[in-house]
């Protein structure tokens, strides 16, 4: 099991003493293969959001921590928000920690929300000291509705540069971690990606890293797309990527290592050479050093009113909020003082994750992978992001669509009847919420076969699907 130890906040307790943990995101793609060799891995990561949407992700997590530490990992808590934490998503994460026995949680030093708005996706923040003063004090107020279990932040990828960097990169999570007296997740391939994508030797940009408030590493692979190199969760992991993990070893001693992957799984057998492949690496790491003497203790910020800087970052957060949330493009001059490619950029990002998040939504229909992977991009670009479980909505509208065409109709048809049965909308500004009323009703589909949904009281209740005989 995973569990404390004076010199590495995490380690795994092997039949050979302390040994580095090597694990993976916990995704229905690869779900089969773990179960049948549960010993390709030492313990696996969930998406917190996921298991607050979907009652059976949920209940799949509460499964799996008979078989393995669960560590749940948290996308949308918005530590970097100059506004405030959301304390009852907080609150929630907490309970789903307790509910896992988790050893672990983490979060990620990002924004997902700014002035009203919400991105839908982590944003990085502006490298200063009012920005890592936000955190510390968003950390404070998260913490309190968490159990009693280390909270580790992780770094982020960068896709748009803020004109008033006042820190360099790794000096900047140096603060953060000095200031919130919490660990880091390292993300091996975010660092990689931002050193790739700044023109600058990756060596060099993760030594500047505080390499010795390490607790876990990420790894994960990407892809170039027109110069720029994305960490995109849906690519083997590349050389280099494990060039850096190596060498952040040498200098960490051994910690738990995660392998991130989201999309275009391969047989699994190309997943376990990768986490062998970390596994070798980290077996050929030092000893971890020993601990300081002493650790400085977190800065501590009132609660109370923010800091005198924050209604500034709150200004800009907003602004780049609504750049990259707005229906339609903004022009060059309108993204002024942010560079207009860069904008344009994370838009796509932006619009490529709605896709990447509704599909799972509509299992049945995503089997068409190509068509309604198209689809979706066509459906998410014509339409302004909703405001609440955006995913949903989306994927309602893209079922929708779906079922004007022949090909795909017969599976859009079941997987909206779905959907309808768990959530009520779209509301007139897009959004949805769920279903706490019981809910019946039949759809005819192309053939004549006739299927029903049926789902009793509540938001978590079962939904079933019920085709009668003919």
């Amino acid at each position: 099991m995973l569990e404390r130890s004076p010199s590495s906040p995490l380690v795994f307790a092997g039949p050979a003493g302390a040994a580095c943990a090597v694990g993976i995101g916990f995704r229905p793609e690869i779900a089969a293969d773990l179960l049948a060799a549960p010993a390709a891995v030492d313990f696996v990561e969930v998406v917190a959001e996921a298991c607050f949407s979907s009652p059976a992700a949920r209940r799949e997590a509460s499964a799996i921590a008979r078989i393995w530490p669960v560590v749940p990992h948290g996308v949308k808590l918005s530590l970097g928000s100059a506004a405030g934490v959301d304390l009852d998503r907080a609150r929630r994460l907490g309970a789903l920690c307790r509910e896992l026995a988790a050893p672990v949680v983490s979060e990620h030093v990002a924004f997902v929300r700014g002035g009203g708005h919400e991105i839908g996706h982590l944003t990085a923040l502006p490298y200063t000291l009012e920005a890592a003063r936000v955190v510390a004090r968003n950390v404070a107020a998260a913490r309190r509705a968490l159990p009693d279990i280390p909270l580790l932040l992780e770094n982020a990828a960068r896709t748009l540069r803020f004109p008033d960097d006042a820190l360099e990169e790794g000096s900047f999570y140096a603060e953060v971690v000095a200031r919130t007296g919490c660990d880091l997740l390292l993300d091996v391939g975010n660092v990689y990606a931002n050193a790739v994508n700044a023109g600058v030797d990756p060596g060099a940009l993760v030594r500047s890293y505080p390499l010795d408030r390490v607790a876990m590493i990420h790894i994960a692979g990407g892809a170039r797309e027109h110069g720029f190199y994305f960490d995109t969760h849906a690519h083997p992991v590349p050389a280099p990527v494990f060039a850096l993990l190596a060498a952040v070893l040498a200098r960490t001693g051994p910690v738990p290592i995660l392998l991130e992957r989201d999309g275009d799984f391969p047989p699994f057998a190309a997943l376990a050479a990768e986490l062998a492949t970390t596994r070798e690496l980290a077996r050929a790491a030092p000893p971890r050093p020993a601990p300081p003497v002493s650790r400085a203790a977190p800065l501590q910020i009132s609660t109370g009113e923010p800091p005198a800087e924050a209604p500034a970052l709150a200004a800009v957060q907003a602004r780049v909020a609504e750049l990259l949330t707005a229906p339609i493009e903004p022009s060059p001059a309108d993204v002024r003082p942010f560079a207009a490619e860069e904008v344009a950029r994370s838009r796509a990002i932006l619009q490529r994750k709605r896709v990447d998040d509704a599909l799972p939504l509509l299992p049945r229909l995503a089997s068409h992978r190509e068509a309604a992977a198209r689809l979706g991009a066509r459906c998410v670009e014509a339409s302004p992001r909703a405001p609440r479980l955006t995913a949903v909505a989306d994927a309602l509208r893209i079922a929708a669509a779906a079922e004007a065409d022949d090909r795909l109709a017969p599976e859009a048809i079941v997987d909206r009847l779905l959907l309808r049965a768990r959530f009520v909308g779209p509301a007139g500004d897009g959004s949805v919420r769920p279903r706490l009323l019981p809910f019946i009703r039949r759809e005819r589909l192309p053939g004549g076969r006739v299927i029903w949904a049926i789902k009793g009281m509540g938001s978590s209740a079962d939904v079933r699907l019920v085709e009668p005989r003919r």
